[in-house]
């Protein structure tokens, strides 16, 4: 069993209060109080003075997906040596779930299985295999190309097949590459809608990368979960998106990051897509569609940028426990888990010890001296990684 002793804990509701934890030995929270009895036995991490929070969710990482060379021999092995260190990266940011919307040669399921077996430490992963896309679409290097309903379904069987958790599809353009815009649609509704149908019929869902108003429509109407990122969102696209309970996935930190120090030739266009993004974003926020945290890491931006994303969605005028609230309990129901993302009894020890007042504070996030998943304590000044 363990014990988090004298916290300030984070409340669903938003509330710091100063209380203890008690985790039993199945790895959920079997007692939240202010001075609890420690259980013979039990560990005791001590909390006094600092912020205890469930553990960040984040649902737009890639943490295998940057490598390009599809060619040469070996790359698996490498990748999965580089992700398997993304993964620990991630733990020690206090991520203790991602959503993974596309890898690279399902080496994300691999990975994923490993982090559940306990071989390597790392966040609880939900993943989407490789991404779809048309031929010559956008990342098509690494993701698989289809064209049409009957290509699309078997693609989507096929990451079913390897163990996907869900399906990602690409309907439009994007930023990386200077050859493309993220005006173009690249996906139609039929396509679509193919892959929505392959995923209900598993229990699952298709989430959609997605910038222009059509090619948001489009995915909206064939029953899309989710629209990643959603840039050039319009107000007769969100209101679709309130209408069939289409969530959105903005990613903004991904774009400032490029904007800084990306490739010359896209720190423009990054430049342009971050600055539209926070007025269609606030557009959309106004209109009442639900929305969650996701950073689009592991390429152009690291797996801590998820502050930096939480710190951008404050200076947008959000309130900070607003923020804290969707990318822990928010973020958790948007990915279908209904066992995380809060502090609450028979919930799951996601938990997450920081130094400072996030509230007052995001950037204490930071701060990390301990994570909790599943109840197992990573304890950074003990053994930094």
């Amino acid at each position: 069993m363990l014990v988090l002793r004298d916290g300030r804990v984070l409340l669903p509701e938003g509330k710091l209060i100063r209380a203890d934890i008690v985790v039993g030995d199945d790895g959920r929270i079997a007692a939240v109080g202010s001075g609890l009895p420690v259980p013979v036995g039990a560990r005791v991490l001590d909390a006094s003075g600092r912020a205890v929070l469930p553990g960040l969710i984040d649902l737009h990482t890639h943490l295998t997906a940057f490598e390009q060379d599809t060619t040469r021999l070996g790359r698996e092995s490498r990748v999965a040596l580089v992700a398997a260190q993304q993964a620990l990266r991630s733990l020690r940011a206090g991520i203790t779930t991602v959503r993974d919307v596309g890898g690279y040669r399902f080496v994300d399921i691999e990975l994923r299985n490993a982090v559940a077996a306990g071989i390597t430490p790392g966040p609880r992963i939900l993943c989407a295999g490789l991404f779809i896309c048309m031929t010559g679409g956008h990342v098509h290097y690494i993701g698989r190309e289809a064209d049409g309903p009957y290509e699309m379904r078997k693609a989507a069987r096929e990451q079913l097949r390897a163990g996907a958790d869900f399906i990602k599809v690409m309907a439009s353009g994007g930023v990386e590459r200077g050859d493309e815009s993220i005006d173009t649609s690249q996906l139609e509704y039929d396509e679509l809608k193919a892959a929505v149908d392959v995923a209900a019929d598993a229990g699952t869902v298709v989430v959609a990368h997605a910038h222009p108003p059509r090619a948001i429509k489009q995915a909206v109407k064939a029953g899309i979960a989710s629209i990643e990122h959603g840039t050039l969102l319009d107000e007769e696209a969100a209101e679709m998106m309130v209408e069939r309970g289409t969530f959105l996935v903005p990613t903004f930190a991904v774009y400032d990051y490029i904007a800084r120090s990306g490739p010359v030739v896209l720190r423009e266009r990054a430049t342009m897509v971050a600055e539209t993004k926070r007025k269609t974003f606030l557009m959309a926020v106004g209109k009442g569609v639900r929305w969650g945290v996701g950073t689009d890491s592991g390429g152009f931006s690291p797996v801590e940028s998820i502050v930096d994303e939480l710190v951008i969605l404050r200076g947008l005028g959000l309130p900070a426990a607003e923020v804290l609230r969707r990318a822990t309990s928010f973020n958790a129901e948007l990915a279908g888990l209904s066992d995380t993302g809060s502090i609450s009894m028979g919930k799951r020890a996601d938990l997450i010890v920081v130094d400072g007042d996030p509230i007052e504070d995001l950037t204490s996030l930071r701060h990390v001296v301990a994570t909790v998943k599943n109840g197992v304590v990573f304890d950074w000044a003990t053994s930094p990684a």
